[in-house]
């Protein structure tokens, strides 16, 4: 027997749910084992690997908290877990299952994580668009139709809080469901092909589309000053700029300042080059 990873479910909190389970002969899960005869069966639900005895929630074939889907022969058993197990419990547990023998050898079979009580947090309402900034991100971003959900509204909103504009928000969504794809592999069954590989090159051009359309609409944008007459001067004649330490003109000498020449130190919002002292 080998322990079958990755086995995730979700509920909520005062619900009854019976996740059902598989024990598997190998790591390709092509072979079941029959578990029709074990000894016992145990689950158990915990915040984290580190809370040690506390757990949160355990359940045991013995005490008929655990049957077998039909007679055990096909590997499959299903765990009861009742409105009074979930309705304290909230967010995320790691989950496990372990099967005694008649020998009393223990393998763990199943490993996993149950989330509780987060309910599902994705809206989208067409007709509060204009005043939703939401709705504008995920409409720009194309995550609108229920069936083929992308982000949350949490992580839409942490974009939002964290950017200037919908547009650099949009840009960080993007960027977010260009990761995802890219822990994905292309996939080819017969004539279908799974490009993935794809997807996250579209997300990562709408990433530079978004960005710059951010920087010109409110963004932080490189400047390079000093190109242009007339800026120049308004920043110099600017009466709150700080003076520059020295000034010096074309006729400007080491004779000390206030003797007809010399350098010049121009007062707040005074031309560099103008000839104050």
């Amino acid at each position: 027997m080998v322990a079958a990873v990755n086995q995730d479910f979700v509920t909520y909190q005062g619900d009854d749910v019976s996740p059902i389970f598989t024990v598997y002969a190998n790591s390709a899960q092509t072979a079941v084992v029959d578990i029709s005869t074990v000894a016992e069966i145990t689950w158990k639900a915990q915040r984290n690997a580190d809370s040690g005895v506390i757990v949160a929630i355990t359940k045991t074939k013995s005490a008929g908290q655990i049957t077998f889907v039909t007679t055990g022969v096909d590997g499959k058993f299903q765990v009861a877990i009742t409105k009074t197990d979930t309705v304290s419990l909230d967010g995320y547990y790691m989950h496990f299952a372990s099967i005694a023998d008649a020998f009393g050898n223990v393998t763990t079979t199943t490993v996993g994580r149950m989330q509780v009580g987060l309910h599902p947090a994705w809206t989208f309402d067409q007709s509060m668009i204009a005043t939703t900034p939401l709705y504008q991100v995920r409409d720009l971003i194309g995550d609108t139709l229920i069936g083929d959900q992308q982000l949350v509204d949490a992580q839409i909103e942490f974009s939002i809080a964290s950017f200037s504009n919908i547009y650099l928000a949009a840009a960080d969504c993007c960027r977010k469901i260009a990761m995802r794809y890219a822990r994905e592999v292309d996939i080819t069954q017969g004539e279908l092909h799974t490009v993935y590989s794809q997807r996250t090159r579209n997300y990562t051009a709408m990433v530079r589309m978004y960005t710059d359309l951010g920087m010109q609409r409110g963004g932080v944008m490189p400047f390079a000053g000093g190109i242009s007459i007339a800026d120049k001067t308004n920043r110099v004649e600017d009466p709150d700029r700080v003076p520059p330490q020295f000034n010096l003109l074309m006729f400007d000498d080491l004779i000390p300042l206030g003797t007809g020449s010399g350098n010049q130190t121009p007062i707040p919002g005074t031309p560099d080059f103008s000839n104050s002292i």
